[in-house]
């Protein structure tokens, strides 16, 4: 997402203007947007005009056109269908203008591309977050990628709309002579050498859900070995448990389109598709484990949560799905972020489930929140 402008004040009031580049960006934004914030934008509206009255003093010759229009909402819903690349945002005008009466309902449609200012009473610790995460390609990447062949590779970080080179690496390496591939060996494992320590130099490994490896023949299995090699030698404990990250993939080339290529094979489709929500899915496998097993180690509902949030240090991770952050009931709201912050002031992690996803679905039927817990707590659910 890119920002255009951002004006928040000390008490937290102010607007952000932002054009949405990919679907991301959007997901984003219907996070953002909640009931009673303004939103102003360009938007279609059919506009009627009156060419004059007759003699009963009723207008005669009306006309209708589609016009584009400048228009500031108070919002009152928002809805998103991921598919459609399309956000509607339903509210009142906030302004008169000769085309559009103050107060007059309209329902605007938000597309990639298009700028948008959006105005809250107060901005939160999640709504902030939201935006930095969405306007910064570090964050919002979940795979990176490094394409190479012998004498040239590419590090790569990727988003669902773009591709961004982090670093490019050359070097020459000698052609094999028949009987002697020591100089040409010697060569390939210092390229070898160099492009592991700039994979883990360039991407944030521990961020990231998946790494690929792609080459022709076997140059990307040659790597994935280097950089384990270098893991050990190194005694890097966190890049040794990442292993599982790293896919290794074939293509015709070295090149960036080499990548495009092996991003279309079904099984890194696959992969890739299960990356996206894994650590919540993980997550609510765990919590769902724990709940069968009757632990007590596992609760869902607010009143259960908010009774292990008052005990310091019980909560491993909070569940909590986006539905709660876009309740209507501004103080509702306003509950769950200010429980979101306690829980990691007190050390715990806190994973936001998309309502969009079948885990966030899961999720929102056990009432869209839940805790697991660092060690049993029986009872949670009496007075």
């Amino acid at each position: 997402m890119k920002l255009l402008k951002r004006d928040i004040e000390k008490d937290k009031s102010g607007k952000i203007t932002v054009i949405a580049e990919d679907k991301d960006d959007l997901w984003a934004l219907y996070n953002l947007i909640a009931k009673g914030d303004d939103v102003t934008m360009k938007t279609f509206r059919n506009v009627k005009k009156s060419n004059g009255v007759d003699s009963t003093g009723t207008a005669s010759n009306t006309s209708e056109s589609r016009k584009l229009l400048r228009l500031t909402l108070h919002v009152e819903s928002v809805d998103f269908t991921p598919s459609d690349e399309v956000m509607r945002i339903k509210g009142r005008t906030t302004e008169q203008n000769d085309n559009v009466p103050q107060g007059s309902y309209h329902t605007a449609e938000l597309e990639l591309g298009q700028k948008i200012t959006l105005y809250k009473d107060e901005w939160d610790e999640i709504s902030l977050n939201t935006v930095d995460k969405a306007c910064s390609i570090e964050e919002k990447a979940e795979v990176g990628a490094v394409v190479l062949e012998e004498g040239v590779a590419h590090i790569c970080l990727l988003t669902d709309s773009m591709t961004v080179l982090r670093s490019k690496i050359e070097k020459s390496i000698p052609k094999k002579r028949r009987g002697d591939s020591s100089q040409h060996d010697k060569s390939l494992d210092k390229f070898l050498e160099t492009t592991a320590e700039s994979t883990v130099r360039n991407l944030d490994i521990d961020s990231l859900k998946a790494i690929l490896l792609v080459s022709p023949g076997t140059t990307a299995s040659q790597l994935y070995e280097k950089i384990f090699q270098l893991a050990v030698r190194d005694n890097d404990k966190k890049l040794i448990k990442s292993k599982d990250k790293f896919v290794v993939a074939h293509s015709s080339t070295g090149y960036l389109q080499g990548l495009e290529e092996a991003l279309k094979s079904p099984e890194l489709v696959k992969r890739l598709s299960d990356t996206k929500f894994q650590r919540n899915v993980a997550l609510f496998d765990e919590f769902s484990k724990y709940l069968n097993e009757d632990t007590g180690r596992a609760w869902y509902g607010e009143e259960e949560v908010n009774k292990a949030a008052d005990i310091p240090g019980s909560i491993k991770v909070l569940l909590i799905t986006d539905s709660l952050f876009k309740n209507d009931d501004i103080n509702r709201r306003k509950h769950f972020i200010k429980l979101v912050e306690k829980v990691r002031d007190g050390g715990a992690e806190v994973s936001v489930f998309s309502s969009l996803h079948d885990s966030g679905e899961q999720l929102n039927l056990l009432t869209g929140i839940a805790v697991i817990l660092n060690y049993p707590i029986p009872n949670l659910d009496e007075e």
